[in-house]
């Protein structure tokens, strides 16, 4: 009795929070929608893009480390911490001077994503049951896991463009939910 009354306050706390915000959830599936599309559209692009995108984080991630070592040099991690500094930069600028070098690391990274998304979404979607959007939600969860499985198996490797495409569909279905989740709470 009580695992019901958990299920019904999950639920109603999701379609409320859901119908005070239906334009953030709809204007966010916009955007995993439009990009999904241009990812499908340009394949290889939003590789290469993910790869210069990841390759910027790692310079910034480099950089605000090294300023943190040298704003506190007395202590004892000094030297770890300019080390670990350095190596986030290098592979950051590695990144972005060589990004086709690193694609295949990229994309088993982007696998390990995919299937830690899939796993959440999954679970997410089996504990919402049957709150709205649940079946879609675990549609995308397992789209999810079977696409990280595809990349794990290495039909990546022979095709560069492939973790860009696979992104996009992922993308689109993420913002198919989002957006019949919104349109679907602010009927209730």
């Amino acid at each position: 009795m009580e695992t019901r009354h958990y299920e019904v306050s999950v639920e109603s706390n999701l379609i409320n929070d859901i119908k005070h915000h239906t334009r953030w959830f709809k204007g966010l599936g916009i955007v995993f929608l439009v990009l999904g599309i241009a990812a499908i559209a340009f394949p290889f692009v939003a590789t290469l893009s993910l790869e210069i995108a990841i390759g910027i984080l790692f310079v910034i991630a480099g950089v605000a480390q090294a300023v943190q070592s040298f704003s506190v040099p007395r202590w004892g991690g000094f030297f770890l911490s300019l080390g670990l500094a350095a190596l986030a930069l290098i592979i950051g600028l590695l990144m972005l001077f060589y990004p086709l070098a690193g694609v295949i690391t990229l994309t088993g990274l982007v696998a390990a994503f995919f299937l830690i998304a899939g796993t959440f979404k999954t679970a997410f979607a089996l504990q919402v049951k049957p709150a709205i959007g649940w079946g879609l939600l675990l549609t995308g969860g397992l789209l999810s896991l079977a696409l990280g499985l595809l990349i794990l198996f290495q039909l990546a490797e022979a095709y560069p463009w492939i973790l860009g495409l696979l992104l996009g569909i992922d993308f689109i279905f993420t913002g198919i939910w989002m957006i019949a989740l919104a349109s679907r709470a602010k009927r209730l």
